[in-house]
């Protein structure tokens, strides 16, 4: 009888646990384009994401723009959540659609009018701001009422400077940086406690291995005799029971248990549904409640994901129960109302 989840379940959980990292890191690199924007519009327009006319029939990516100026052309919704403003870029006049109370929008307002009031002199640049924004179609042909009114003689349009064809809108990356670097740090979180856990497992399995040899000293380097000498035996389940002692050897752990020590034990099933109705998987489980050294230890254990581990179970529970007369076995409204009176009565 091999120890489960011992040697081979390590590996597999290493290797588990190594894949997910790497898959976070994998799925990092693919989108650190827009991880290391760090959602700033002047690092986007400094690394080269930057609009321009000539991209102004893609209407999924976002940009950056860098703008001189930027002036309200008093168009927009009834509400007062939407503005159309005309902003100086690097090629040309573009429209841009924002919501004026929006806190950039307002500062960047707010500077240039204060910049539009001082003099300076030929050579002082104006100042620049930049602003991440996606591309609209005027699917409404509303530019072009703004653009004649702004340039009625033709003039700006027709040097190609001015575009109202097409408008800009204020966006962000938050939402989608902070799903992408969600998802990476769930899977290399994952990972790292995948692997955490295995060797947690392995060093409990090991205490185990020790303190059932202590109980048996037959069984050192021997566990395999277990099976011969062990008053109850299930393999399917990988349950023994041997000196007192409940011995659980699952694909889940290596764990033991003194029946001496039971105040309370029974089994939860749950049951993994596809399409409401459609039962695709049952796990089975011992909940082993003792009373050790004036202390309560009370312990959820995986037994089995064995669709027809069920009758096994059962059969456990009443062994215990016929032979450990003073345990409580099973669940029941009586059985947690006695289990309750112990725990007060032994505070």
């Amino acid at each position: 009888m091999n120890i489960k989840n011992n040697k081979i379940g390590l590996l597999s959980s290493i290797i588990l646990g190594i894949v997910l990292i790497l898959g976070g890191l994998v799925y990092a690199w693919y989108n650190s384009e827009v991880l290391l924007t760090f959602n700033s519009a002047s690092k986007m327009y400094k690394d080269g994401y930057y609009f321009t006319s000539a991209a102004k029939n893609d209407t999924e990516s976002i940009y950056s723009v860098a703008i001189y100026d930027m002036l309200d052309t008093g168009y927009g919704t009834d509400d007062g959540k939407s503005e159309v403003y005309s902003i100086f870029g690097d090629d040309g006049i573009y429209f841009l659609e924002a919501n004026p109370n929006d806190s950039k929008i307002k500062s960047m307002i707010e500077m240039y009018d204060k910049y539009a009031n001082e003099e300076h002199g030929e050579d002082e640049m104006p100042p620049v701001s930049y602003l991440m924004v996606e591309v609209n179609n005027d699917s409404y042909s509303v530019l072009e009422e703004i653009a004649d009114m702004i340039d009625s003689n033709r003039t700006y349009r027709d040097a190609g400077q001015l575009f109202d064809d097409f408008y800009l809108s204020k966006t962000s990356l938050t939402t989608n940086i902070a799903m992408h670097l969600g998802i990476t740090l769930v899977a290399i979180g994952l990972g790292i406690g995948v692997i955490v856990v295995a060797l947690f497992r392995r060093s409990k399995n090991q205490d185990t291995y020790e303190k059932l040899c202590e109980l048996d000293k037959r069984l050192i380097d021997n566990v395999d005799e277990l099976e011969n000498i062990a008053d109850y035996v299930d393999k399917s389940l990988g349950v023994y029971i041997h000196k007192d002692h409940l011995i659980l050897n699952t694909k889940f752990g290596f764990d033991m248990f003194n029946l001496n020590n039971l105040v309370w034990i029974y089994h939860n099933i749950t049951k993994h549904k596809m399409y409401v109705f459609i039962t695709v998987s049952v796990d089975y489980s011992l909940q082993i409640n003792l009373y050790e050294d004036g202390k309560f230890r009370e312990q959820r254990v995986m037994l089995s994901n064995n669709k027809n581990a069920q009758g096994a179970v059962e059969s456990l529970l009443t062994y215990i129960g016929m032979n450990y007369p003073n345990s409580i076995v099973g669940f029941t409204p009586e059985t947690r109302e006695a289990y309750k009176n112990f725990k007060l009565s032994h505070r």
